[in-house]
């Protein structure tokens, strides 16, 4: 009788964990993320404050927040709105919750063929959204090219966005800090064109180191190559071997470069530290990393001053919460997560030396910004009255290069859409200011 009942107990664990894990997620987001990929029409669904395809002046700093495993994005929109009503930045801001979703998801909410959906894990990851003969798509595209769409999206929409902050917690938080690593368009929004990018990695359960080495047993501080079973220890998403696409294409050389000068904070709850929590990453590429996410993530900390030098505090650094375990709303919600969200300089475009100088924009008009056909001008009064105008694409490229008074009208209309720097020389120096086509 006594094993009958225990046989039955596993069984009901058993079931409660598996449905855990795959059950669908409650709400979908009403809201959708229009994109076309090779004609296809594509979508995610996303929560927000403000619509993403109508354009706003107003907004000026952007917080995308990534949901964790259980893809319950309109709980963490919730949790980050509530967060930044204790700051006098609301009318200002944006805040987007996006959303991946699996094929149960899909199946159970009767969603049409355009919206795109992973695996379980797969969405963290990075890797391709799923084409199953149950659900068949005509394209598939990875997970981070989504949000790099997000990204370039809402520099189209929001003409005086100026800062972005990246976040997430959890499954979110692996998806933020492999972002900061492998995103080809984090780095081009700063370096290029002067966005403040940060990222605010919340309890993920691993990280992806930039080498082969981990931490020494019984050590924190101590690094090398380990020496156990678990062969596949430093491939993607713990490390740089046998990468999926999308990283693979930004290569491993970048990726170093890129993580290094991003401006990312480690947010870790004091008290994430269960080695048995049902979330955790328990295999053994994530268990050479640490027994539990807050050990894991002071680790890796550590890891990175082993790996770049202690030049790397400058630019990354570690915040723990005390009393706080592995909960969103107290982690964003704390004074740590409020001040790493929305209380750092806006200084966060990494520490290297850009080609092109500050962007300087307080002096010079242009409208309307964003625009179809033309794009009015007026220089600054300083300015001598006929000065080189120059127009660069978001890949450095010259686009057009003439002589202006100092005002002009400049015709646009055989410009794609997307986002230019528009440069400005004279014998009294540069100016620059961002334009969008739309």
């Amino acid at each position: 009788m006594k094993n009958t009942i225990v046989f039955v107990l596993l069984n009901l664990l058993s079931s409660f964990s598996l449905s855990y894990l795959f059950a669908q997620v409650e709400n979908v987001g009403n809201e959708k993320f229009l994109m076309n990929l090779d004609g296809h029409p594509l979508k995610i669904p996303y929560y927000s404050n403000h619509v993403l395809f109508e354009s706003n002046p107003s907004i000026e700093k952007a917080i995308i927040v990534i949901h964790g495993v259980n893809r319950n994005a309109d709980e963490y929109f919730d949790n980050m709105e509530i967060a930044a009503t204790t700051t006098d930045l609301m009318e200002k801001m944006l805040i987007v919750a996006p959303q991946f979703l699996t094929e149960t998801d899909i199946d159970f909410h009767g969603l049409d063929e355009a919206h795109l959906y992973w695996s379980g894990g797969g969405w963290i990851a990075g890797s391709n959204s799923r084409n199953e003969a149950s659900n068949p798509r005509p394209v598939r595209i990875p997970s981070y090219a989504v949000l790099d769409s997000l990204l370039i999206h809402l520099t189209r929409h929001f003409p005086n966005l100026s800062s972005i902050v990246f976040t997430g917690h959890s499954a979110g938080g692996q998806v933020t800090q492999r972002m900061a690593a492998t995103s080809p368009i984090t780095n081009l929004l700063c370096e290029n064109f002067g966005y403040s990018m940060r990222y605010v990695v919340a309890n993920p359960s691993s990280y992806v180191y930039m080498d082969g080495q981990r931490k020494l047993a019984n050590t924190a501080t101590e690094f090398g190559p380990p020496t156990n079973s678990c062969t596949a220890y430093n491939e993607w998403k713990y490390g740089l071997d046998d990468m999926f696409t999308y990283p693979k294409l930004t290569g491993i050389p970048t990726i170093r470069a890129n993580y290094k000068n991003a401006k990312v904070t480690y947010l870790l709850g004091e008290l994430d530290n269960n080695p048995n929590s049902s979330s955790l990453d328990t295999d053994c590429e994530a268990k050479l990393q640490g027994e539990h996410r807050l050990e894991r993530g002071i680790v890796y900390f550590n890891y990175l001053q082993h790996y770049y030098g202690p030049e790397i505090t400058s630019t990354h650094d570690l915040v723990i919460v005390p009393n706080v375990g592995h909960d969103n709303f107290e982690m964003y919600n704390s004074s740590e997560g409020i001040d790493a969200l929305f209380g750092r300089a806006n200084n966060a475009c990494a520490s290297t030396v850009s080609t092109k100088e500050l962007l300087k924009t307080a002096q010079l008009n242009i409208f309307p910004n964003p625009t179809s056909e033309t794009l009015h001008i007026q220089l600054p009064t300083e300015f001598s009255s006929t000065v080189s105008l120059f127009v660069f694409d978001m890949h450095g490229r010259q686009l057009l290069n003439q002589k202006i008074d100092n005002t002009a009208q400049l015709n646009i209309s055989n410009l794609e859409n997307g986002i230019y720097l528009l440069q400005i020389a004279s014998i009294q120096g540069l100016v620059y200011q961002r334009f969008v086509v739309n």
